[in-house]
Parts: C-alpha cells; structure tokens; sequence
C-alpha cells in the first residue's frame, strides 16, 4: 500500500510545530487511521498528549540522523501500520540524509512544507546560507511567519521563486493572519500582442511568464539572452536565458525557457543573442511538467547586457 510522506522542514523554531498542529485539523487532510510522527527536533513548542490522541498520531523522536535507516522504517511500518507520515525534520540535517535513508518504495512524499522565521531570515542568509536555503530548492510551499509590514515580501518571493519556481510562498503576520498576494507592477508593457523585455527586466519576467503565463499567451516576446544549445545537434531547440543570481554568488543558475525552432543554427553555445518568439504554455520532456514554451520567429546577434549578471538581492 502507498503511504504518503509529509516532510515540514525549517531551522529551530521557525513555527514547524505549529503548521503541523494547524495542517493536522484541516479537513481531508489526514486519511483515517494511525498518523506516525517522526519528530527530529524539539523546540519551544510541543505536541501535547491530547493533540496526539486527537488526531490518532503516534511519535517517535529522533535525535541523530544515523538513526533514519531502511531497518528503522520497516519498524515502523510493521509496528504502526500508518496510514501516513509526518517529519518534523532537523532544520540542521541535509535533505539528501532523509531521501537517501531507505524508505520504502511503495512510500511517496506527499509534500514537502518549509517555515522562515522573518525576522531572522536576513541573518541566516548571511551567515548559514547553505543550511537556510537546501530545504527550500525542495520545498512545494514556504511560510514566512512573524512578518511585520516592513518585511521585504517581494524580495524574498523573488529570490525564493528564482531558486524554486514551481513553489508557492505565503507570509503570516505576527498576529497568524495571512497577508494578501500581491500582484507585483511589470516594469514594462504586456497588454499588447508584442511584449519587449528590456535587460534589465528579463528576471522580473522570467518569474511572472512562471506565475501568470496567461499575461502572454499567443504573444510575441522580444528579448536578449544567452544562447543554451541542445545536447545533441539534430535536436531542434535551444534555451535562450540569462544567469540569475539569488541570494549570494554560490545561488547563481541559468534560467530560461525551451525555444523550438525550423533550420540551421548559425549561433553556437554561449553566444549572445536577439530572440523574437511566440509564448506558449504545454508540457515538455525537459521540464518533466507543464511550462513555458517559446517558439522562435527571429533570431539575430545580441549586444551583451550591461550587467550581464540578474540580481534578485
């Protein structure tokens, strides 16, 4: 029988305790029967004995990461027989100790959920930038709890979704109200059938055609990028993109959409280049789901940007 996984992730007090007692009484959201609980951190607070029995939770705590092992968890399954299970994972353990520890095959992650204490999050860039940012390259939804109004939102949405497109990103107020999605200005014109993207702005629209690629549906997009050909020369696509950097130098990567197109190529790998494409949205082998598709209509030789590098600091 398939058993789902459902991994809360976050460094020390970052509120997974809490998202996991609050996620627990939503409806549907627990299948009957016994829910196992494997909490490997403790921090200020705790599940009590009458949430357990409640919700027919189970919980074994973990205090060393060698302990999640294939023996462990065929104790579990034997003993428990779950009808699902939850993590409360160690915010100071790689992700890669979890995924690599044995767990069954008939066992699936049902959702992996990260928390971000706000106020603390700028430090924690700053000084253990590998151990905050790991889990939420992962991560299908991100709370940041504890906001105040003079928390920079659409930055950390930004550097977050550069990183992690497909997730989704929610902030909490101090008082555990939501605030409202915003929707971010463009910094240029989409109402038009001809979209041009200036250098500067590839980034901002790199993220929105992932958000809300409905804005840019059967248009023409116009921009400069960087030239990504295909592994193999008889493929007849290529990605046109720009390096984005997130957080820090170590975030840097490539992001860009699939291009097809009819032909030869006279660019090769690297080159800079003028893309005019028609925007689609499908699913692609290369993405393994559904995404932006760009089918090209003109290509020419591109002047290098000035910042050749996109910043989302």
């Amino acid at each position: 029988m398939e058993i789902p996984v459902y991994l809360f992730t976050g460094l020390l007090d970052s509120g997974k305790t809490t998202l996991i007692q609050e996620v627990a009484g939503e409806e549907d959201f627990l299948e009957p029967g016994t829910t196992l609980l494997i909490q490997c951190e403790e921090g200020e607070t705790s599940f009590s004995d009458a949430f357990l029995e409640q919700y027919q939770i189970k919980k074994i705590d973990v205090e060393d990461p060698e302990e999640l092992n294939e023996l462990f968890w065929r104790r579990c399954e034997k003993t428990y027989r779950p009808a699902q299970i939850i993590i409360e994972y160690n915010g100071m353990w790689e992700l890669s100790t979890l995924f690599e520890s044995g767990i069954p095959e008939d066992w699936f992650i049902g959702g992996i959920y990260s928390t971000v204490d706000a106020g603390s999050a700028e430090m924690y860039i700053a000084n253990m930038r590998k151990v905050f940012m790991e889990p939420l390259k992962e991560s299908n939804l991100i709370i940041f709890n504890r906001c105040g109004d003079d928390t920079d939102r659409l930055k950390f949405r930004r550097s977050l979704k550069a990183l992690n497109p497909q997730v989704q990103v929610a902030f909490e107020r101090t008082d555990g109200t939501m605030f409202e999605n915003e929707i971010e200005e463009m910094p240029f014109d989409y109402s038009g059938q001809t979209v041009v993207i200036e250098d500067m702005d590839y980034g901002l629209w790199y993220l929105d055609a992932m958000d809300h690629p409905d804005r840019y549906m059967g248009k023409e997009v116009m921009f400069t990028a960087r030239y990504c050909a295909s592994a193999k020369a008889s493929q007849k696509y290529f990605v046109p993109g720009r390096h984005i950097m997130t957080c820090c130098e170590d975030d840097i990567q490539f992001l860009g959409f699939i291009c097809d197109f009819e032909g030869e190529m006279p660019f090769e790998h690297g080159d800079w280049v003028r893309v005019t494409a028609q925007f689609d949205y499908g699913f692609s082998k290369m993405y393994g789901e559904e995404g932006p598709l760009l089918h090209l209509i003109h290509i020419e030789e591109g002047n290098k940007p000035e910042q050749e590098l996109v910043a989302f600091t």
